[in-house]
This record gives structure tokens, sequence and C-alpha cells, in this order.
């Protein structure tokens, strides 16, 4: 009797399972979790990606237990950060805790669990993005510069030091591919230094907040250095040269002009003999030893 009823189940459950096959219906697909993310420590969000629903209608459940307890919650808050996902607000949200994390998918057939993911919350903050990035160009001695300002991310609590934002700045000629990339620390400005006059240039700046992640960059801005309001580079004395003990020549290097007409000036002084200005300079008397310097040191030599 006992083996006849264990048959009569066998046959029903084949039954079933033929029924459910023909009919292309089975248990839910293995949900994924794709990403935990926090903007500033207090809250979090996590979103899942489901799987197949096995042709029935499939419920999605969010699971999660903390390192210092046994007991299993439910998500807080299925709304808020939009389909699929779950929210923890501040009530829910501890920085010193260890989240165990599992969705559960379930339909009329059955149920199927994503991997648990672990989250910390101190590490997957990945803030939003600075705001109200400005650019102008200042001058000071003679020299064009650029002055970068910007605001931290609107959630951001600037009087707290819980919430201390790091920054890199990245700026490029409007026309080239690969960009600068400056590390700024803390402050929210910047003065950048040498840039070419006359060019376009692009800046953008993001932030980071602890171990987590760096923002995306904020939208890009644009800005033009004016022409003709830089000093020119340093020039390079590249050889000097006599070619038969009775005069000599020197010739040099420019730098970049700056976007001025720029002159450019030799100057040489011989030791006890005052000093003088020239382009080109020699004496049929005297052999003179070039030095290179802030002028050109030019020392006697007897022949």
């Amino acid at each position: 009797m006992k083996q006849k009823l264990i048959s009569s189940v066998q046959i029903t459950l084949l039954l079933s399972l033929t029924t459910v096959c023909l009919s292309g219906q089975s248990f839910p697909g293995k949900p994924k979790i794709i990403r935990c993310r926090s903007l500033e420590k207090e809250t979090f969000s996590c979103w899942w990606e489901p799987g197949s629903d096995g042709g029935l209608p499939t419920n999605y459940t969010l699971f999660y237990s903390k390192d210092s307890e046994e007991k299993i919650y439910e998500c807080p808050d299925y709304r808020t950060s939009g389909p699929n996902s779950c929210y923890f607000d501040k009530k829910h949200t501890n920085y010193r805790t260890t989240y165990n994390i599992t969705v559960m998918a379930t339909n009329e057939i059955g149920s199927n669990s994503s991997d648990p993911q672990y989250v910390d919350v101190t590490c997957i903050v990945q803030p939003d993005s600075p705001v109200d990035l400005s650019l102008e160009t200042k001058t000071a001695a003679g020299i064009t510069y650029l002055w970068a300002k910007w605001s931290p991310p609107p959630l951001a609590d600037v009087s707290s030091n819980w919430h201390v934002y790091h920054y890199e700045l990245r700026l490029k000629p409007e026309e080239e591919e690969e960009w600068e990339t400056i590390s700024v620390g803390v402050q929210t400005q910047y003065k950048v230094m040498r840039l070419n006059a006359g060019l376009k240039y692009v800046v953008q700046v993001r932030c980071m907040l602890d171990c987590g992640e760096w923002s995306e960059w904020s939208p890009e801005r644009q800005i033009q250095i004016p022409s003709g309001q830089s000093p020119p580079e340093k020039p390079t004395i590249i050889k000097c040269r006599s070619p038969e003990k009775e005069t000599f020549t020197c010739w040099w290097k420019p730098g970049s002009d700056g976007g001025h007409p720029t002159n450019y000036t030799l100057l040489y002084k011989k030791i006890a003999s005052g000093f003088c200005a020239s382009d080109i300079c020699w004496n049929s008397n005297n052999i003179f030893k070039v030095e290179m310097g802030s002028l050109f040191n030019v020392r006697r030599t007897n022949l």
C-alpha cells in the first residue's frame, strides 16, 4: 500500500512537471545584485537585475542581516531608488555595520535567490559630482593664470568633519585628446599656471569621500585664455664657437613668445672691464671665454 502511494505521488509530480514544461512555465531565474551605493555615508541603496520570470508573475524580496545580529530583516523601502531597488534611510543605516544582502525571486512554482553581497557602507560611497564650477583668468606680475572654483555635492554637510571631500581637477586644450589631471586635496578652488595663451581650455572636477569611489566628472566648462598676456619662456644658450681664436659667435634657442613679439638681447661682461650689450660681440686683440649664467660672464684669456 505504501509503495502504491509513493508511486502515485511520483506520477502526480511527473504529470505536474510535464504540464509545466508543456506550458513554458518554470520557477524564476536567479536574480543578481548589481550595485550598492551610498552618497554620504548616512543612507544607501542596492539595485538588482531580475532573472527569467519563468513565464509567471514574480515577486522580488530583499533580505538582509547585520554582522552583529542573527535576525533577518526585509528591505525597508522598495520605491525611493526606483525599480528593482531597496533604499536604506538613516534609521536603517549604520556605517560601522557590515550588511549581508540577498534578493529572493518567487513565483507560483518556486523560488531562487541571488548570491549574497556583503556591504560596508564606508566603502560603497560614491558622491554626486561637485557643482557650480566657475572659471576665470587673472593676471599677476605679468603672468596669466586660470582660477577655478566649485562647490561640494548638494548633499554634502560641509560643517561636519565626518564629510571631508577630496577633489581632482582635469583640463586640456579643446582640440586635444589627452587630459592633465591635478590632485587638489580638500580645497574647493585652485590656481592653474603654465597655460598656453590664445587657446580654449576644457575643465572638469570630481570628488571622493573616504575609501569609496570617485564621483563622475562634473559637466565640462570652457574658457578662452587671452592672447599676448604671458611672459616669454626662458631661452637656452646652445653653443658658442670660435673658428680662428680671433672672433667667436654664440647661438641660443628661444622659448615660447607668450603671444608677444619678442626681442632677444645677448648680454656679457669682461671681468674688470665693465658691462656691455650686443647681439654679436668680438675683439681681435683678446680671446674671451664664455660662461653660462644669468648674464654672460666672459673671462679674458691671454694668448
